[in-house]
């Protein structure tokens, strides 16, 4: 038993026949290499397979997390804007007018209620990204420019941006700006600069801030959102 061989032979069509002889031991180290590499290569395939969920995991958690603060970070900017527009109007003053008019006037002279909510409007469908905003004055006029990228890079972005300006005293007035400078069809990102005339009713230093709204070419409304002079104004 100990001097076993197995004859494996090979044989073709125009060839002779050929043997070889191999022993128990050579034929058994050959079939648990074979169990061995199918072993490997299966639990090779599994942990691709699960490495692969977990990264897909983590992906997602990194992506909510992102959403998360960029919503935080809108809020906390949102706040801001509120304590700046609350910090314009100065208390003593208002007491001061109020108690100098006569209790008859009161109701005829008062100052138009100001919707805060209405007046710092924000909106952002996740379809549009605006930044570095930017506005100076230059030779009379206000140069405005900012990055506007498409955030949903599978398809293009049309449409076009529209200004207005918040006074100090919560009024609107819309900036009829250069439409080629504000139109665009993307597929990534667009600097957009354009420049416009200060409005005569309102001066320079009664302007708090400057709202930026992208529209789609269906006219929807994306992106709406005011940057307070004091953190654009070059």
């Amino acid at each position: 038993m100990g001097n076993t061989k197995y004859n494996v032979l090979f044989m073709r069509d125009d060839d002779t026949v050929k043997r070889y002889r191999l022993s128990p031991f050579w034929l058994g180290v050959f079939f648990w290499f074979i169990v061995i590499l199918v072993t490997c290569a299966g639990v090779g395939a599994w942990s691709g397979y699960k490495f692969w969920n977990q990264n897909a995991e983590l992906r997602q958690d990194k992506h909510e997390l992102q959403k998360n603060l960029n919503e935080a970070s809108v809020q906390l900017e949102r706040l801001e804007n509120v304590n700046k527009i609350l910090d314009s109007y100065d208390p003593t003053e208002v007491q001061s007018l109020l108690t100098s008019v006569p209790v008859e006037e009161k109701k005829v002279e008062s100052s138009p209620h100001i919707d805060l909510r209405k007046l710092l409007f924000y909106k952002d469908l996740m379809r549009s990204g605006i930044e570095n905003v930017k506005l100076s004055l230059s030779g009379g006029s206000l140069a405005l420019s900012f990055d506007l990228n498409n955030l949903q890079t599978a398809s293009s972005l049309s449409g076009d941006a529209r200004v207005e300006l918040i006074g100090n005293n919560g009024s609107e007035v819309f900036i009829k700006a250069n439409p080629d400078d504000m139109s665009f069809h993307i597929q990534r990102f667009k600097v957009v600069r354009t420049r416009f005339a200060v409005p005569a009713k309102m001066a320079l230093k009664d302007i708090y801030g400057l709202r930026l709204m992208i529209t789609t070419t269906n006219n929807e409304l994306i992106f709406s959102e005011v940057y307070p002079l004091s953190r654009i104004f070059n």
